[in-house]
């Protein structure tokens, strides 16, 4: 049965690599998707504000335009009234005082005179005299800030907070003036505001008004302060239904509670934000309604495309590492299935390198070992072959010397010049071993050095992650900034498209004025080009916005791809830590191995040493040479058993001389 993919370290490593990218992918998304909230919900309040003032804006010009063309009409009518008079003066028809007389009758008639429900026609000098006017005819009136503007304008249109007699509080008053040199005199038509309403073309606001859009279900509203829908009431029929009565009872309320600002209206699960202004000089007041639930909608989507992209980009960034790592940790198992040989005996096989790196580095490095050990082996089973050979021949000439002394003497000098050998080549073995110990030793060195410089590379790497982290968060920052600058662009954008619409209506309103409304045509006009004229810069602005957001995007895609480069370069280094880890682990089993090789070796030159002292003490004293004999034959037994101990030890290791004679 396969283990379990948490016991393995493909395993292991693919899961503890992937759950950090998973955590730091929902910390960013979710700290993208509120930031992203926060951006859709004031770019819906932005732009119902926006919604909301061109639509005051346009409401306030249709009824500024009306307004100015029609006193403008009543004051030069009056003033060619005048100038009719001084002709028929000049010419001798009538005296000039008559003339001034009849103009006074016609300006001060009540009937005539009159405009709108309280205002009137008046002369006025350029002193500031009230030189003909129904209620105070010769006061001086110069003094009052907007009879000054009055004296300096001589012609034109004239706005101003006034109070008649008798009124409690100032309401905005217009005035157009038309100035007749000869007699010093400006015609002077004037009423408050408020009572021109009458003159507004409301189908044409409605049919404005209707065309606006505030999202995809939302429209916007004129209505007076007592909750007199004057204009957009058919969309917002449809939109509300039965519930219309109460929207518009809600709408006033706020509307005399707070002349300019903002109520919200609850329908079930649906809420209404209803934007409003008020229309200078008039009661009327300009609202804008968008359904919330548009911008919720927005923000949904984006919780869920964010959640999806997490889930698949998790699950494919763990299916790379788990084949990175399966593939990066093949030389791994060789190292261990060979490693496994070895341990059970067989010396010849060798680690294949594929590599340069330092699984490669590894490899030849544990080969190397493995080669030493092998060639001390193969010596000391030569060893212990001349060493089972010579007791085999001590054992004959012990039986051989019972039988007589001089051939017992020639056996001992034999036996005395066979140790001798053996003990040069046990004392040559040691020499070796404690090479063995000492190559093993500096295989543990290099090994721990290597551990080190591993670990520091981690650490660098650690430090560049970093640093390439901080670079991201920044690009994506000024991407960021760049979003909210195009959304910026696609306000000036809207405004002035609204500006286009109103420059078009005054140019047809002018039109139809004929020759008095040229002059406001060739405003109008003017007023139209400099809106084609933002229309362009701002799409020069959105294309070096698009340029910009080129630019970044293929830097934060060449930051990205350095950033997973650095990654694959860590978790490698991350791996060959492990690596070595193990191979520390060996060599330091290998050294220790050695130094108890090596206290073996020790032993035997010193049972060879007392062999060749015993066989002296046979030589020097042929008296006890029975008694020597028995103790040689003694001491022969024993060599024999250790001899046949020690060849059963490395008997089990096979080197590779002994696979080529197989072979």
């Amino acid at each position: 049965m396969g283990r379990s993919v948490f016991k393995t370290l493909t395993g292991k490593l693919s899961f503890t690599s992937t759950l950090p990218f998973v955590l730091v992918m929902i910390i960013l998304g979710t700290f993208t998707v509120l930031r992203m909230e926060r951006e859709i919900r004031l770019l819906s309040a932005r732009n119902l504000e926006s919604i909301t003032e061109v639509s005051a804006l346009m409401v306030r010009t249709e009824v500024e335009v009306s307004v100015r063309n029609y006193l403008r009409s009543l004051a030069e009518k009056n003033r060619d009234i005048m100038e009719l008079y001084y002709i028929k003066a000049q010419r001798g028809e009538i005296s000039e005082a008559e003339a001034q007389k009849r103009v006074r009758e016609i300006f001060l008639d009540p009937n005539y005179g009159k405009i709108g429900a309280t205002g009137y026609l008046a002369g006025v000098t350029s002193r500031g005299i009230l030189a003909i006017h129904p209620k105070s005819p010769g006061t001086d009136a110069s003094g009052m800030e907007f009879m000054q503007k009055a004296m300096a304008m001589k012609n034109g249109y004239l706005e101003y907070q006034w109070k008649n007699v008798g009124e409690t509080e100032e309401r905005a008053k217009v005035g157009y003036l038309s100035y007749f040199e000869p007699w010093d005199i400006m015609v002077w038509a004037s009423s408050y505001k408020e009572e021109f309403t009458d003159l507004l073309d409301l189908k044409s606001v409605a049919g404005s008004l209707e065309s606006l859009r505030v999202g995809e279900r939302g429209f916007v509203l004129l209505v007076s302060d007592q909750g007199e829908v004057l204009a957009g009431s058919s969309r917002a029929r449809e939109r509300l239904r039965e519930n219309y009565a109460d929207f518009l009872k809600n709408l006033t309320d706020s509307i005399k509670s707070v002349p300019d600002g903002e109520t919200v209206y609850g329908r079930g699960r649906e809420i209404l934000v209803s934007r409003y202004k008020p229309i200078p000089g008039i009661n009327w007041f300009l609202a804008a309604n968008e359904y919330a639930q548009e911008s919720r909608r927005i923000i949904n989507t984006l919780r869920i495309i964010f959640a999806s992209a997490i889930l698949i980009a998790a699950v494919v960034v763990h299916l790379f590492i788990r084949l990175f790592m399966a593939r990066s940790l093949a030389p791994i198992n060789n190292i261990r299935s060979i490693t496994n040989e070895v341990s059970k005996g067989n010396l010849s096989r060798r680690i294949p390198v594929d590599s340069e790196d330092e699984i490669g580095e590894l490899s030849e490095l544990f080969n190397q070992v493995i080669e030493e050990f092998e060639n001390l082996l193969y010596g000391i089973k030569s060893a212990v072959a001349v060493l089972l050979e010579s007791t085999h021949n001590l054992g004959a000439s012990t039986m051989e010397i019972s039988s007589t002394a001089n051939q017992q003497a020639a056996s001992v000098r034999e036996i005395l010049s066979t140790m001798e050998d053996s003990d040069n080549l046990s004392k040559g073995v040691a020499v070796m071993v404690q090479e063995v110990v000492k190559i093993a030793n500096s295989t543990k060195e290099n090994v721990e050095k290597g551990f080190t410089l591993i670990q520091e590379s981690l650490d660098k790497m650690n430090e560049i992650r970093s640093t390439n982290a901080n670079t991201i968060g920044g690009i994506k920052n000024l991407g960021n900034q760049i979003d909210t600058i195009w959304d910026i662009v696609n306000i000036i954008n809207g405004i002035a498209d609204q500006t286009k619409i109103i420059a078009f209506n005054a140019e047809l309103e002018a039109a139809a004025a004929g020759d008095a409304g040229k002059n406001f045509q060739i405003v109008a006009s003017e007023i139209r080009r400099l809106a084609d004229s933002t229309v362009d810069s701002t799409n020069e602005i959105k294309a070096k916005i698009n340029e910009i957001q080129h630019a970044s995007d293929k830097l934060i895609i060449a930051s990205e791809e350095g950033t997973q480069r650095i990654k694959e370069g860590w978790e490698v280094s991350h791996n060959i830590r492990g690596v070595f880890e193990d191979v520390l682990t060996s060599s330091e089993i290998s050294a220790a191995s050695a130094d108890e090789i090596a206290a073996s070796i020790k032993m035997q030159v010193s049972s060879f040493e007392q062999i060749f002292l015993t066989l002296k003490q046979i030589s020097e004293s042929i008296d006890n040479f029975v008694e020597s004999t028995h103790a040689t034959t003694e001491a022969s037994d024993q060599l024999k058993e250790i001899s046949d101990n020690f060849n059963s030890v490395v008997g089990k290791y096979t080197v590779k001389e002994e696979v080529e004679l197989d072979e």
